[in-house]
């Protein structure tokens, strides 16, 4: 690994015609007997007179000034973020007033004893059920416990683990990467 990283600085620097005399001499004596560095050599210059032959592409001279011209004035922005605005306003007040129209049209209908009745019991059915399906909860939670009193320590360990991995990947995460160059 050592031999190519060596050999592929050498390349890169007589590439750049940074290579003083003795090491480009060595750079062509290794290339004659390591086929492999010899095809990276023949691809390496083929891509170098490949940008070199390709013309450099300049912008229109009147680009900016057309660019500029097509974006949008402060003013039309304004407008829109106005009507967007205004969109929104009438979106939360017209489902406001719809309501409202509907509790006045219904309110005689709503406000019947019997049928509040039957809501306020369904209502309280409906907690019942849940208060005895959380109390059945809490009680088979409470036996496992009180019979498995391992299996609660392993939890508690497998919590902390999780928790301690949790912070030095966050941690891992905070630091700053440094980018490696070959050149």
């Amino acid at each position: 690994m050592e031999h190519e990283e060596r050999f592929y600085l050498l390349m890169m620097a007589a590439l750049d015609d940074e290579l003083p005399l003795e090491e480009r001499d060595e750079l062509d004596a290794h290339l004659r007997l390591c086929a492999d560095c010899a095809h990276e050599w023949r691809t390496l210059t083929a891509i170098e007179m490949l940008f070199r032959q390709t013309p450099l592409l300049m912008p229109a001279v009147d680009f900016a000034e057309r660019t500029l011209a097509r974006l949008p004035n402060r003013r039309a922005r304004r407008m829109a973020l106005g009507a967007l605005y205004g969109l929104m306003l009438l979106s939360g007040i017209v489902p406001l007033v719809i309501g409202l129209f509907v509790a006045a049209r219904y309110a005689p209908i709503l406000s019947r004893p019997e049928l509040l009745g039957g809501i306020w019991s369904s209502i309280s059915g409906v907690g019942r059920a849940l208060a005895t399906i959380i109390g059945a909860l809490l009680s088979g939670a409470g036996r496992f416990v009180i019979e498995q009193p391992a299996l609660i320590g392993w939890f508690i360990i497998l919590a902390g683990l999780v928790f301690l991995w949790g912070g030095v990947f966050q941690r891992l995460l905070m630091q700053p990467v440094e980018v490696a160059s070959r050149n």
